[in-house]
């Protein structure tokens, strides 16, 4: 198992850069055309991705449509790499792998005038509109990751490999990140990748109960949180029928994991564990359909992290058992 992450400028040639690699080594590309496959698999329609890989999500506290699948994107790239060997193209990558042994992050970049010749070929567009585009792109892919990562997308130290296409061209850059994928022995790495995935998807966790009351530690996590801000909470109070048999009898339900009297509002954790991310999805869009009165936010595997950084505990420290919510 390997992974090459490209991050690149719009009209460097990186698109094309990541292909060739992807073919020569025979590594899976996840480009945009992939993780519309990806999604169409998962119940997602293409639509409902953001426009590009690196969008900026809106400054609101509900996620737009575009943006929610972004967690189930990750989740997925995540089971993937622990199956495949992947080039990712964008998403992030760079940071989602982050510190991963058997990966190398790799930065296409080129000149202004570069680009804008690249574009005006391509798009066949005037050079005042090719300009306008690559700035704009530049700008909407800089706060994307700032805003989803907290990380600068330009910062060269979250690179193994900087490459300006200008002289280099893309056949130069393939042959310098194919060298760079057997000097940095990434295929030697399997197992360290193996354990940094299942560190990643927090799998040592996954399914151990934490106290009587909660059916994973990442509930008893939250509700520690809570009581120390003094929120009051209910967990999983009620259940909401989302499914009938043809005799109106119930077959399916849902039941969010708390609720918060005091803001009439409900919240649902997930697990980083793709399958039953995929079928909460599913889920929490019925009861949306059925009860939209119903304020429920999710709190997907990166909002909890968050949460926990902000307000609560470190990650990976061990948590309390919390005493029970009367």
């Amino acid at each position: 198992m390997a992974i090459i992450t490209i991050a690149r400028q719009v009209a460097s040639g990186g698109d094309e850069v990541a292909a060739r690699v992807a073919g020569q080594l025979g590594f899976t590309l996840i480009d945009r055309p992939y993780i519309e496959r990806m999604a169409a698999e998962h119940g997602v329609a293409a639509t409902d991705l953001p426009e590009t890989d690196e969008e900026a999500n809106p400054p609101h506290d509900e996620r737009a449509p575009g943006t929610v699948h972004e967690d189930l994107v990750e989740m997925v790239l995540l089971d993937l790499a622990e199956k495949e060997d992947l080039v990712i193209l964008g998403r992030g990558g760079q940071f989602l792998f982050a510190g991963c042994p058997g990966a190398l992050h790799v930065r296409i970049v080129a000149s202004p005038e570069v680009r804008v010749r690249r574009l005006v070929q391509t798009d066949a567009i005037p050079d005042v509109e090719a300009r306008a585009r690559i700035a704009a792109a530049d700008r909407e892919r800089s706060e994307y990751i700032r805003e989803r990562f907290g990380q600068d997308w330009a910062d060269p130290l979250h690179y193994d490999l900087v490459i300006r296409l200008d002289a280099l061209g893309v056949a130069g850059a393939v042959r310098l990140i194919t060298e760079g994928v057997g000097l940095a022995d990434l295929w030697g790495k399997g197992r360290e990748l193996a354990t940094w995935l299942d560190a990643r998807r927090g799998l040592a966790d996954e399914g151990a109960p934490a106290g009587d009351q909660f059916m994973h530690p990442s509930e008893a996590e939250v509700a520690r949180v809570l009581d120390f801000y003094r929120i009051r909470w209910e967990y999983e109070p009620r259940s909401f029928p989302i499914a009938w048999d043809e005799h109106g009898r119930v077959t399916e339900a849902f039941t969010p994991d708390f609720h918060l009297p005091d803001l009439d509002l409900y919240i649902e954790l997930t697990t980083l564990k793709q399958s039953l991310v995929t079928d909460k999805n599913r889920k929490v869009r019925r009861l949306r359909e059925l009860y939209p009165d119903v304020k429920l936010k999710i709190f997907y595997g990166r909002d909890y992290r968050s949460l926990l950084q902000k307000y609560g505990r470190p990650p990976g420290e061990a948590a309390p058992r919390p005493e029970m919510n009367t």
